[in-house]
């Protein structure tokens, strides 16, 4: 299983309610599943993290960096199709839509993404 892993940061400047609002939003739904569509994702997911005092505490005790603000995940079993579904002009006018929305809520300098392998 081939998973890509999109770690989120809120723009500095919102509230934790906004940036809620625009991540829970019909939009940003909408955008991801399209993703999931386009690239035959075989399962998907974003989560929100949750401030709460055993976070808090595991974070101050183990001298962590401050957690991401939300996670979007895809997967399939295989990747090998995804560079050639990038190069399309559909899929690059969703990353376009994408990123111009992620932009009014997310700070995409200070967020991250990256690959993994799952092995059983």
């Amino acid at each position: 299983m081939i998973r890509y892993i999109n770690c989120f940061r809120k723009l500095p400047e919102l509230s934790n309610d906004d940036f809620r609002d625009y991540w829970q939003g019909a939009e940003f739904a909408e955008l991801i599943r399209q993703v999931a569509q386009l690239t035959s994702a075989s399962h998907y997911e974003s989560n929100l993290t949750l401030k709460v005092d055993m976070g808090r505490h595991l974070i101050e005790e183990r001298g962590l960096a401050e957690p991401y603000d939300g996670i979007i995940e895809y997967s399939w079993e295989n990747a090998r199709h995804l560079p050639a579904v990038y190069a399309t002009e559909e899929a690059q006018a969703l990353a376009r839509r994408m990123q111009s929305f992620q932009s009014q809520f997310i700070d995409l300098e200070n967020s991250t993404a990256f690959f993994t392998e799952h092995e059983t």
